[in-house]
């Protein structure tokens, strides 16, 4: 998205970005260890170098078919402009909604001014998350899908009972799943079942078959745990 002249705009951004210093790593991720730049740290970074050269931002929530989008823009005095768009998790209960709009904040505001907000890790937590078979097409690969990771907080990077942010029903119920799978106990499995409700609604009217499978994998976990209080 963008105005139909940004030239202006385009050498103010030049201007700013070639004395722009990288924001700092001032927080660390509990889970994958990782330091990264938070959204106040991204803001001073990009500010005044911005202002010096006639640039300012915007980042305003919009309400469409699908749920929330946090629409970032950059604007130049002339009143060019470019924008970008990221859809927000739907389900959310609002302290959850405020950490996925932070989160969305800073990663946009950090990819519209081309600066860093977190360490490279060579794309290393992508490839543990998401692996892929590299099966030749039209043929079945005899290695079985890698399990999908528990859900991680993306504030926190904490994987005990949260709101799950996912923007599909099929990521939703992967996750979901592998939430259950972690479970210690039946209340951790209502914590996320209580945390997740507004989700679970969601899905139970948009993919009943997943919503299905995520019920199953709920009984099927209680019923480990009152055989192992048998035993």
């Amino acid at each position: 998205m963008q105005s139909e002249n940004t030239a202006d705009l385009s050498a103010a951004l030049a201007k700013a970005q070639s004395v722009m210093e990288a924001a700092r790593f001032d927080k660390t991720n509990p889970h994958f260890k990782n330091k990264y730049a938070s959204l106040a740290a991204v803001i001073d970074a990009i500010r005044k170098p911005l202002a010096d050269n006639g640039l300012s931002y915007t980042q305003t929530t919009e309400i469409r078919e699908n749920g929330f989008v946090l629409v970032t823009t950059l604007r130049h005095a002339t009143g060019q402009w470019i924008g970008s768009e990221y859809p927000l998790p739907m389900g959310l209960k609002p302290q959850d909604l405020g950490s996925a709009l932070t989160y969305a904040r800073r990663y946009s505001l950090s990819a519209i001014t081309c600066i860093a907000a977190d360490e490279d890790d060579d794309a290393e937590g992508a490839r543990q998350g998401n692996q892929v078979s590299s099966a030749p097409k039209g043929k079945t690969s005899p290695v079985n899908p890698a399990p999908v990771a528990p859900p991680v907080h993306p504030e926190t990077g904490e994987v005990s009972p949260h709101t799950i942010t996912a923007n599909d029903a099929v990521t939703f119920g992967q996750a979901f799943v592998a939430a259950v799978g972690i479970a210690q106990s039946n209340d951790e499995i209502d914590q996320w079942l209580d945390h997740n409700n507004l989700g679970l609604e969601t899905i139970e009217n948009a993919a009943p078959q997943i919503h299905a499978r995520i019920l199953e994998r709920v009984a099927e976990k209680r019923a480990s745990f009152s055989k192992k209080k048998a035993a």
